[in-house]
């Protein structure tokens, strides 16, 4: 097996269409199907969007309604006792619960109230300059989300949150600080996990670029995530084939209810195939330690090759190339040590055919 293993994330975010019922049930069958988290989103519409914010494309094509995108986040808002109540849910099921807060009450509410010690940033807060200082000022880790985003605006996210972690008094100036990422990679590798992903549900396959994985662990040095909206089974294979630490994908309880993410998201039947195949993917990839495997041990006897004789060789003769060849079994001396054997003498008399052994030389 791999020294660790992927930690998966089953994204509940509105898909409880605002039951405390379904995410309860949701809840359940992550657990059960073997996620070790489940993550919610929490936001006061007044706070995050203007009244008359048109929909995103995706948004119009899968809730086919012409109200605004504040009228429709309204109809998903769970109070506060709705998330106490949804955390202790996760807690008797021992399954993590994590969210993502959309605007500073509910960071207040997750932090002060919830007391969670991961906070998952949404691609939609990247640049959300202010909101990142003050997260990381609370000093908690970050699953930092990068949808719609180019390189420098990565640079200068990750910039923000060591300005807040490190509480900088100076106000921080992207011109100035974007680059202040390189000088503290141990903290970012202490507190962040990068997160990449594409944001449009689904995601096009031509479109979720899983090299930026490498490109992440390479620039940044920092652990690397992704968040999966391609609904694609071949996707966690090659994603964790990356070695990423953390995959996080949607998950509804029907593909059929109404709402922006239910279509794009995994239903419960998919849900299983996908982490099965994300278990299967990590057995396949292993460990990098190369060594015989217990099923290659019996193979190894029978298809290696010994050195044996091609003539029957007398006692006190010193052997010569002549004398010996390369076949199998492989038991006996393994012919890595060919060469080392020419011109000792041998202590026994041997027919022609024999596997060879270091009893059959003479000790020096």
């Amino acid at each position: 097996m791999r020294a660790h293993k992927t930690y998966i994330i089953a994204e509940i975010g509105v898909n409880h269409n605002g039951s405390i019922k379904i995410a309860k049930n949701l809840i359940q069958e992550a657990k059960k199907l073997g996620a070790n988290a489940v993550k919610f989103q929490k936001f006061i519409p007044n706070l995050m969007i203007l009244d008359n914010t048109k929909k995103t494309s995706y948004q119009n094509k899968l809730t086919k309604t012409k109200e605004s995108q504040k009228a429709m986040l309204n109809r998903y808002v769970l109070s506060d006792k709705d998330y106490i109540n949804l955390q202790k849910t996760c807690k008797k099921n021992n399954i993590d619960f994590l969210c993502t807060p959309f605007d500073d009450e509910s960071l207040y509410f997750l932090l002060k109230k919830l007391k969670l010690k991961v906070i998952k940033i949404s691609s939609t807060d990247l640049t959300n300059i202010p909101f990142l200082i003050k997260i990381a000022q609370s000093n908690v880790q970050v699953y930092l989300s990068t949808g719609m985003s180019n390189i420098e605006e990565v640079d200068i996210a990750l910039s923000a949150l060591v300005h807040g972690y490190k509480k900088f008094k100076t106000k921080f100036n992207p011109k100035l600080h974007k680059n202040i990422f390189k000088k503290y990679t141990k903290i970012l590798s202490k507190k962040v996990t990068l997160m990449h992903c594409t944001s449009q549900y689904p995601a096009p396959t031509n479109e979720l670029n899983l090299n930026i994985l490498d490109m992440y662990k390479s620039r940044y040095s920092i652990p690397i995530g992704y968040s999966d909206h391609s609904k694609n089974f071949l996707t966690p294979i090659i994603a964790v084939a990356k070695n990423i630490d953390i995959i996080e994908v949607h998950i509804t309880m029907s593909n059929k209810l109404t709402g922006p993410d239910h279509k794009s998201s995994l239903n419960i039947k998919d849900f299983k195939k996908y982490i099965n195949l994300i278990k299967k993917s990590e057995i396949i990839l292993g460990h990098s330690n190369k060594t015989v495997t217990s099923s290659e041990i019996n193979v190894r006897k029978y298809a290696r090759k010994s050195l044996t004789t091609t003539c029957s060789i007398k006692k006190g003769e010193i052997i010569k190339e002549k004398h010996f060849s390369v076949k199998r079994p492989g038991y006996g001396i393994s012919p890595i040590h060919y060469y080392q054997y020419i011109g000792k003498k041998i202590m026994d008399d041997l027919s022609e055919n024999k596997i060879l052994v270091k009893e059959h030389f003479e000790k020096k």
